[in-house]
C-alpha cells in the first residue's frame, strides 16, 4: 500500500519541466503545495508561468491555494535582480518553441548547479549566465539540430577540456547531441564551469 502512494500524484499537466521540477524538490501530490507559497514555488528550475496558473486553478478547484505569503504572495523584486532575471529566463523558456527544449532545460540546470553565485538572464535571444557580473556561457539557439553553447570569456581558453571546441582568441563551444549525450557530457561541462569560475577570482 505504501508503495502505491509513492507512485501516485493528482498533478494536473502542466509540462514535463515543471513536473520534474516538483519531484526533484520532494513533492508528491497537491496537499504538499499548500505549505509553500506561489513565489517560492517559482523559483523551481522548470517551473514557469503556465504551470503556476495551472496549479494554482487546480488548488482552487479542490478549495485549496497556496501558502499565503506575509507580501501578498508574490513580491516585488528589485529590476535586475538575480530572481527578477530568472523569471524572464523562465517566460522565455516556458514560450520557447525549440525541438531540443527539454534538452535546453536539462543543460540550464546542470549550469545553474554548478555554483550558487551563478546568474542568469537573457541575452542574444537566448539563456545567458554570469558569475559575480563575469559572463560565463550563453545558448545558441539558432541551431535545432543540437545544444550549442557558447563560453564567451576570454579566460575560457585557459581552460583545458575536452567538451571545449574552437581556437578562438575569446570563446569556445560546446555541442550536445540528446539528452544521452548532456548525461555523458556533464560531468565534463561542470568541471569546464567550475574551471572557469576559479579564473574570474
Amino acid at each position: 500500500m505504501k508503495q502505491d502512494n509513492q507512485n501516485k500524484n493528482d498533478f494536473p499537466k502542466i509540462g514535463a519541466p515543471a513536473t520534474r521540477a516538483l519531484e526533484a524538490a520532494g513533492y508528491s501530490s497537491l496537499e504538499q503545495l499548500t505549505k509553500i507559497t506561489e513565489a517560492e514555488l517559482g523559483q523551481l528550475h522548470g517551473m514557469g508561468p503556465k504551470a503556476l496558473g495551472i496549479l494554482r486553478e487546480t488548488l482552487k478547484e479542490k478549495g485549496l491555494s497556496f501558502k499565503a505569503d506575509s507580501t501578498n504572495d508574490t513580491p516585488k523584486k528589485k529590476k535586475g535582480s538575480p530572481v527578477s532575471r530568472t523569471d524572464k529566463v523562465n517566460e522565455f523558456l516556458e514560450n520557447l518553441s525549440h525541438p531540443l527544449k527539454a534538452e535546453v532545460e536539462a543543460v540550464r540546470s546542470i549550469i545553474k548547479g554548478v555554483n550558487k553565485d551563478i546568474n542568469e538572464e537573457i541575452k542574444w535571444n537566448a539563456p545567458s549566465f554570469n558569475y559575480k557580473g563575469e559572463y560565463l556561457v550563453t545558448f545558441n539557439l539558432r541551431e535545432e539540430e543540437r545544444i550549442h553553447l557558447v563560453f564567451h570569456n576570454p579566460q575560457i581558453s585557459k581552460v583545458k577540456s575536452k567538451l571545449l571546441e574552437g581556437e578562438y582568441v575569446d570563446r569556445r563551444m560546446a555541442y550536445f547531441a540528446d539528452m544521452k549525450d548532456i548525461k555523458a557530457k556533464k560531468s565534463l561541462l561542470e568541471k569546464a564551469l567550475k574551471d572557469l569560475i576559479k579564473l574570474q577570482k
